[in-house]
């Protein structure tokens, strides 16, 4: 009977545990969702408040990608690009992410300022196909 109990607690505890937030999810106390896809950035809000801002971010795509935080007031898309490295470059980068993998998740926190931002993954011509979005900072 004790065997039989033991089992079934057992049994109940890795039920219990595989039905947690799958592993692709965004952590849950993110104020900012970024989800990547092959060549596409979204985001849940288009904005926040001034202050420490955690960014969770989804690679919901296919192959590795690379999430930067860039303070700029050029546009999303207008970026200068090195031609060599087919690299966006990153002056007023803030904070990154250097590689999530397929299927994977990671954070970010930062301490932003009002302002304009562009999130962007720089991996090599992704930028230029398209990852890319903007992003506002309010004041408090």
């Amino acid at each position: 009977m004790i065997t039989r109990f033991a089992a079934a607690l057992i049994a109940l505890a890795i039920v219990a545990v595989s039905c947690g937030a799958p592993a692709d999810s965004a952590p849950a106390d993110s104020q900012v969702v970024a989800e990547l896809a092959d060549y596409k950035i979204t985001v849940n809000v288009p904005s926040v408040k001034a202050g420490k801002v955690k960014i969770g971010v989804r690679n919901v795509g296919t192959m590795e990608h690379s999430f930067q935080v860039l303070k700029t007031d050029l546009p999303p898309d207008k970026l200068p690009v090195d031609g060599a490295s087919a690299k966006a470059k990153e002056d007023g980068k803030v904070g990154e992410i250097a590689s999530i993998p397929a299927g994977k998740s990671a954070a970010v926190n930062l301490d932003l300022t009002p302002g304009k931002y562009v999130f962007i993954c720089n991996v090599a011509g992704h930028y230029q196909l398209g990852m890319h979005t903007g992003f506002t900072v309010d004041a408090p």
